[in-house]
């Protein structure tokens, strides 16, 4: 069939459930050529792009990953308001052929929209792996829609898709009938109530069957049109049905089965290889599924060490002598500009490169467990647990994978497809402590409480247990209101990993990474280098050092002297970098102009027994406990927020969680402060 020669650029919608291949497709039809921001006042992301085909151009939107058009979640509003309000070409709903059951569930709410409609029966050689062979002509036949097989993750079945599009978009909607009201005694008296009202995108099936779920958005709108009598009228009737989500759903898939009924063959499905049965039953097992995945994260974890540790490993034997080489060179009369470039940026790029790596291993490690069909077993095993604090199973992941590196964990939110959730779990990630953290906490409460130190540690995990749960509960009142509903998602069936669609995945969020990150990181670490700048490299006499005496009665409150505070304000830079702090400002460290130097390895070196001997008759024993539990509580490094301004690609977000954890922080070191009063 000839592709029509259309006369505008055409808008295309991808809508469709989670792990149904929305991103795949997206991926493949823009490549480079894609724009990733926020919605509108929302943060939520929005992947739009741009490509040629045919000559002709087109807009794609990849909306949100939802199961049904309902107002339940921010998620399901974007998806279902982008479709009404801005009126695509095209709408193409993903559908996974392995799973038609469910996934064509979200089909039957868009094919009542006056909007053009494309099934992409995507996954298709998954379902022939299963043994299944579905009848694709007679599934368009029993829908009335075009229905195109397609394996987008090896590029089969993209020009038909598109064909199909461009044919869909010149030949304007196609007539539906509703099946999700048999045996509805109500159906005919509410429509022809609103009859003649709607004959935009919602047409009347729609608005009707929205009126009998007692959708809160279909309902007010027919309120605000229809005369008071009328509305009285309809209000009665309304009133009189019960559980109408249920029948809906219920005649949805009643409607769904019999039409699968005629169109998938299983009769190979017994007989197929199922590849992982074995191992599926002990993954989904509510005991040996917990210990399968912990031990996955862990292994994750270290894979994503691997993959970028020699890269790593040779930026930072490289650096050194960059800083050495920048500061020759400006050690006449530009001595602050060298400073500036060997002590300030390049210190903050090479924390950044650092981040990024990190991020790059996650990325594909996350990419590569969702792709094999594994990560959601993880989260349905793990679910019940995380409802004890609100969160879905989902959450668990980025919480364990926080106890290496928060950056991980903010990352690995990603995996969350509820914004409420993902927005929840991104801020708690960063209460877990990191590896770098330990080394601080341990080095201080050695000094102090030598035996006692396990049950310091206790102590910290206690609290912190505590503080998530509460900052989840507060999260979810206050902050990111609306009905928290359980866990809805599907077990994909597992199949070899497509690097092609992980690689484009990972490429897509790292470029992201390096525009926002990158860019917050350096200015960051620019102005912390200004403000502990000295020439004499004394920074006991830099501006920091004035703010840190400034807030005297904060640290006051603390238990600690300014040079201790200043210590926490470092650990923003990087945990690791706070003992360097310390010691220089105690006067024992190997002397930097700025702390952002403290970053290059090597420049910060101490001795270790005299610093233990210095902090030892320099700060008190609840001093200390107040430092451990500031510290240990304290806002993430830059590295951490900088991704966290990455993901939310708001600064609202960033800030109002950088100011909760240090707020936080400073009243639980209070709190430790007296605590080691009345002990010590």
């Amino acid at each position: 069939m000839n592709n029509p020669v259309l006369n505008k650029p055409i808008t295309i919608a991808l809508a469709g459930q989670p792990n149904t291949g929305k991103s795949t497709v997206f991926n493949r039809l823009t490549g480079a050529k894609q724009h990733v921001g926020n919605w509108p006042g929302k943060t939520v992301e929005q992947k739009s792009g741009l490509f040629t085909y045919n000559n002709n151009k087109h807009h794609v939107v990849d909306l949100p990953g939802t199961y049904s058009l309902t107002s339940n979640s921010l998620e399901e509003q974007i998806a279902r308001d982008f479709i009404v309000n801005e009126k695509p070409d095209v709408v193409v709903v993903m559908a996974d052929a392995s799973q038609l059951e469910r996934t064509l569930y979200l089909l039957t709410e868009i094919r009542l929209l006056s909007v053009p409609v494309v099934v992409a029966l995507n996954m298709i050689d998954i379902a022939e792996e299963q043994g299944k062979t579905i009848d694709s002509v007679k599934l368009e036949s029993q829908l009335g829609i075009r229905v195109v097989p397609m394996a987008a993750a090896k590029g089969r079945g993209i020009d038909l898709l598109l064909e199909a599009v461009e044919n869909a978009a010149a030949g304007g909607v196609c007539t539906s009938t509703e099946q999700s009201v048999a045996g509805n005694p109500y159906y005919k008296s509410i429509r022809s109530i609103i009859s003649g009202k709607f004959d935009g995108v919602c047409s009347e099936q729609w608005m009707t069957v929205k009126l009998i779920e007692g959708d809160s958005k279909a309902v007010e709108t027919v309120k605000n049109t229809l005369s008071a009598a009328d509305w009285k009228s309809l209000k009665e009737l309304l009133d009189k049905i019960e559980n109408g989500q249920l029948i809906t759903a219920g005649a949805r898939y009643s409607w769904i089965n019999d039409v699968l009924s005629s169109v998938v063959n299983r009769e190979g499905e017994s007989t197929a290889k199922r590849r992982g049965v074995k191992f599926d039953r002990a993954a989904t097992h509510p005991v040996v599924g917990k210990m399968i995945a912990l031990l996955i994260m862990v292994l994750s974890f270290a894979m994503a060490m691997i993959i970028v540790m020699p890269i790593m490993g040779l930026v930072q034997s490289v650096i050194p002598g960059l800083v050495e080489l920048v500061r020759e060179t400006f050690s006449g009369s530009s001595l602050w500009f060298g400073s500036l470039l060997a002590d300030g940026l390049i210190p903050g790029l090479f924390v950044a490169f650092m981040m990024l790596c990190y991020v790059f291993g996650v990325y594909i490690v996350f990419g590569l467990l969702e792709d094999i069909g594994y990560l959601s077993r993880m989260a349905y095993v793990f679910d019940s647990s995380m409802s004890k604090i609100g969160l879905h199973g989902k959450s668990v992941m980025p919480l364990l994978m926080s106890f290496g590196c928060n950056i991980a964990g903010v990352t690995g939110t990603r995996v969350i497809d509820s914004w409420q959730q993902r927005m929840v779990t991104l801020v708690l990630v960063s209460i877990v402590p990191c590896m770098a953290l330990w080394a601080v906490v341990s080095f201080m409460g050695t000094i102090f409480f030598a035996a006692a130190m396990p049950l310091v540690v206790l102590s910290l995990l206690l609290v912190m247990v505590l503080h998530i749960s509460l900052t989840s509960a507060v999260l979810r009142k206050f902050v990111v209101k609306g009905e928290t509903t359980g866990l809805i998602m599907e077990l994909p069936p597992y199949h070899k990993p497509n690097w092609r669609t992980i690689w484009g995945h990972v490429w897509v969020q790292v470029k992201a990474f390096l525009k926002r990150a990158f860019t917050l990181i350096a200015a960051l670490s620019i102005i912390v280098w200004a403000l502990s700048y000295q020439q004499d490299g004394n920074m006991g006499n830099s501006i920091l050092a004035s703010i840190g005496r400034f807030f005297d009665p904060i640290s006051s409150f603390l238990g600690l002297d300014w040079r201790l505070f200043i210590a926490l304000l470092a650990a923003i830079i990087a945990k690791e970098a706070s003992l360097s702090v310390i010691a220089v400002l105690y006067g024992l460290g190997a002397g930097a102009v700025s702390i952002t130097s403290l970053l290059i390895p090597g420049s910060g070196g101490f001795e270790e027994a005299a610093l233990i001997g210095t902090i030892a008759q320099s700060v008190s024993p609840a001093s200390a406990l107040a430092f451990i539990f500031a510290f240990f509580f304290s806002i993430p490094c830059l590295g951490t927020v900088a991704t966290i301004h990455s993901e939310t690609k708001s600064l609202k977000w960033t800030i109002g969680a950088s100011l909760y954890y240090t707020v936080t922080s400073l009243v639980l070191g209070g709190l430790a402060y007296r605590v080691g009063l009345l002990i010590f």
